[in-house]
């Protein structure tokens, strides 16, 4: 061995890692392939469902200036799902909270609009969603 490397004046001596602050520890976030999927359905849950609303009102004939309010709340459910979607990729705990009262006001717009079935099963992404984020819950913020 030579003294070169242990004298300090390699380049490698001199590279001292960074502190770490006190009472912090940096938590490496690794996504897991279903919560990805989690996020899918988030994405697409909303956009579906208000695709079968909106065609459902076309194909009873009805024009869009016709179409009742509830129907466009839907739309605001679907906007809210993307942002949901969002702060869930950002690991924000609201993200899951804000899809729950997504899904939940999807399912009532879709029973006031007579969607029965639909609307009821407009809750199955939220508790999919629900389960598969729970798998991961320490690593939101």
């Amino acid at each position: 061995m030579s003294k070169a490397k242990y004298s300090g004046s390699s380049s490698a001596a001199k590279k001292v890692p960074a502190k770490k602050a006190p009472g912090k520890t940096a938590v490496v976030k690794k996504r897991k392939p279903l919560l990805t999927v989690a996020l899918l359905i988030v994405l697409l849950s909303g956009i579906v469902f208000t695709l079968m609303l909106f065609n459902e009102k076309r194909l009873l004939g009805t024009s869009f200036a016709d179409v009742p309010w509830y129907a466009w709340l839907m739309v605001v459910t679907t906007i809210a799902d993307v942002v949901a979607a969002i702060a869930l990729w950002y690991w924000k705990r609201w993200g899951l909270y804000l899809f729950i009262v997504s899904s939940a006001a999807r399912a009532l717009f879709m029973v006031l609009a007579g969607m029965i079935g639909a609307g009821f099963s407009a809750l199955a992404p939220a508790a999919i969603v629900a389960y598969l984020v729970s798998l991961s819950w320490k690593q939101f913020e």
